[in-house]
């Protein structure tokens, strides 16, 4: 499958067989990277990437006038400019980028690696080994455009409002969709607790139960199979709605069906589908946006501590994705004591904290940690885990919120999202 269509553009100065040679000493890397050359802006795919392969120097209105023309059939993608070592294409791609810039535009340089220039060109024009550094540094890159697509036509679900003491985590819609790209879908809670009342379908119920650790005070199994007739209501949801995620206002559901949306919203991520809690779209989005380009399904959690002089965070919520936890129990849903709440046993080690915010979700607080062996307290959601990061990082997530939940992802992955939050994302 093609993933991405590639421009080449060379000043004449250099002659057409010195370009030849150029970019058939790069098509192989291109290849690997299941990239295809195109001869125009207007035969490059409106659902995938378009990179400009700067051939030569003396393209840089070239390069702005090819990424102008892409604009009216991909607004405000990003520019992503490949270069090679020869012909001054460096240099052509850095002034282009600087003039794109200046203007508000958004862009990267991703330099294709000596080695594979100089192979072709003594010969090797054999097929690369897709798992090389040359590749996956140019479908890295690609990679982060391509999210930048599914951001873009991404359709996010939310069924009721978002919970009344998440005053700050409702970005406005409109700004919401120009930055990031997603559509918020008002879905229709009642409908869904009407759907819920007439199914009689559980069948993640027995599964969840039977993998459960016995304890002390865990649900009756009615209680579990009545939780568990909302994921597949929410599933039909989203399959019709075709959405890419979904929160739920699930204090409703406790208030009107007298259970809990934590084993319907666990499911879910763990079936693919990112779902949040509470209608906290903020906290979906940053779920949404890491599951894509990380790969990694994440936690919605509240932080119960934050000590800024010791760096740990205590985090606590009840719809843990059970596919992240080494164990777990069946209890009740801790602020109303009912329902079924996920009490279950993360790993130890590395892990990523984040946290969008602002009206347009232009806000980024995000650092990587170590998740510590956690012994629950009483008082808090069921699912726990202490997490260490730097104090300073502390300093910064109580002096500057942008809000409560925090999104944790298994492994590092700050330094990545980022690199591609400040690249696509933020205001320069």
């Amino acid at each position: 499958m093609i993933v991405c269509s590639v421009l080449p553009l060379a000043a004449a100065l250099h002659g057409r067989d010195a370009t030849a040679t150029i970019v058939d000493s790069l098509r192989p890397t291109l290849v690997a990277a299941r990239a295809h050359l195109v001869d125009s802006v207007s035969a490059a795919g409106h659902d995938t990437p378009l990179a400009l392969l700067v051939v030569t120097g003396g393209t840089e209105q070239a390069l702005l006038d090819a990424w102008h023309e892409r604009q009216r059939d991909v607004p405000g993608e990003p520019m992503l400019l490949l270069v090679h070592p020869a012909h001054n294409s460096l240099p052509a791609a850095l002034e282009a980028l600087a003039a794109l810039q200046r203007t508000g535009g958004r862009g990267r340089i991703q330099m294709l690696p000596v080695v594979a220039l100089g192979a072709a060109m003594d010969g090797g024009a054999a097929a690369l080994d897709p798992h090389s550094p040359a590749v996956a540094e140019l479908s890295a890159a690609i990679h982060d455009i391509s999210v930048w697509h599914a951001m873009r036509d991404a359709r996010v679900g939310v069924l009721g409002a978002p919970s009344d003491w998440l005053v700050a985590s409702v970005p406005d819609a409109a700004a919401l969709r120009r930055r990031w790209g997603p559509t918020i879908i008002d879905a229709d809670l009642p409908e869904a607790l009407s759907r819920f009342e007439e199914n009689i379908d559980a069948p993640i119920a027995v599964t969840v139960r039977v993998g459960a650790k016995p304890s002390a005070g865990e649900p009756h199994p009615a209680d579990v199979e009545t939780a568990a007739r909302f994921e597949p209501v929410l599933r039909s949801i989203v399959a019709e709605q075709r959405l890419d995620a979904v929160t739920v206002r699930c204090f409703d559901l406790v208030r009107d069906a007298y259970t809990s949306g934590c084993l319907a919203l666990s499911s879910l991520n763990d079936r693919g589908i990112v779902a949040g809690c509470e209608g906290d779209i903020a906290s979906t989005v940053a779920l949404l946006w890491a599951k894509r380009l990380t790969g990694h399904i994440g936690w919605m959690a509240n932080p119960a501590t934050a000590d800024r002089h010791t760096g740990v965070i205590e985090l606590a919520h009840c719809t843990v994705p059970l596919s992240l936890v080494e164990g777990y129990e069946l209890a009740t849903h801790f602020e109303s004591g009912i329902g079924v709440g996920i009490a279950g046993t993360l790993p130890a080690g590395p892990v990523t904290l984040l946290r969008l915010g602002g009206d347009e979700l232009q806000h980024l607080w995000c650092v990587d940690g170590e998740a510590l062996p956690t012994v629950p307290r009483a008082g808090r959601c069921r699912t726990q885990l202490d997490v260490h990061v730097a104090p300073e990082a502390v300093g910064e997530l109580l002096d500057r919120p942008l809000g409560n939940h925090l999104v944790t992802l298994a492994g590092h992955h700050a330094q990545h999202l980022r690199r591609w939050w400040h690249d696509l994302i933020a205001d320069s």
